[in-house]
């Protein structure tokens, strides 16, 4: 199992690399293709990819806000005006959502370039709390390879991540694994313990299906595990 420790210029580096192949799968989808269910529950393609074109832009406005010092929200109107942009956009069709995710990819690698140290070191406001501005190149990053395996395409699965990518996001997700187990138990992943208490599942495989578990993508990573027990995590955020 791979250990590394968060960079952030490998997400500035990666995040139009995820990009660039994220828009070349979106460029050969047809309009039924985006009508067709998800990885996730209750949304289709359309709503994962009109996300993708969202979350880039809460992105661009904290960048924004970041440079010209005043403060900006992710997402103005909190999350019921969200999901209304999402339900909207997931009615376009398929070449109209290829060109809005491929502007908002542009707009927020030329916003990134904007960037400085010291810039990047700034707080900035999203749904989950105040972080450094750096977490908006790290949160891209994860955003696209995560949603780009749950169009449930066969041109993109969890073995497509990059190594980088799992290797920089599996010590992570591993970390806080402890505060996600029910009280007063322990999971053994790969020949590593996390938890406290009473082991009440085994969990072993490739690194890319031990990071989709982590990140709730059970149905995605299953295939590649062995799992020996059973725990059921909170929803991953």
């Amino acid at each position: 199992m791979t250990t590394s420790t968060y960079d952030l210029p490998a997400a500035v580096a990666n995040v139009p690399l995820a990009q660039d192949r994220l828009a070349n799968t979106l460029s050969a989808l047809t309009d039924a293709e985006i009508r067709e269910p998800s990885v996730l529950p209750g949304w289709t393609r359309g709503h994962v990819i009109a996300h993708l074109a969202r979350h880039a832009e809460a992105m661009v406005r904290l960048i924004d806000g970041v440079l010209t010092g005043r403060p900006a929200q992710a997402y103005p109107g909190g999350p019921t005006v969200r999901e209304a942009e999402i339900e909207l956009g997931a009615r376009s069709s398929a070449d109209e959502l290829a060109d809005e995710v491929y502007s908002t990819n542009i707009a927020i690698v030329h916003a990134f370039a904007r960037m400085t140290t010291p810039t990047w070191g700034r707080q900035v406001q999203f749904p989950s709390g105040s972080f450094p501005a750096s977490r908006c190149a790290w949160a891209r990053w994860r955003e696209v390879e995560i949603h780009h395996v749950d169009l449930g395409l066969d041109v993109y699965t969890i073995e497509s991540w990059p190594e980088e990518f799992v290797s920089t996001h599996l010590p992570h997700e591993l970390a806080k694994l402890p505060n996600r187990l029910p009280p007063g138990t322990a999971v053994q992943v790969g020949p590593s313990r996390f938890g406290s208490g009473e082991v009440v599942a085994s969990i072993d495989g490739p690194d890319a299906a031990l990071l989709a578990w982590l990140f709730g993508r059970v149905g995605l990573a299953a295939p590649s595990l062995t799992i020996t027990g059973s725990v059921e995590l909170p929803p991953w955020s």
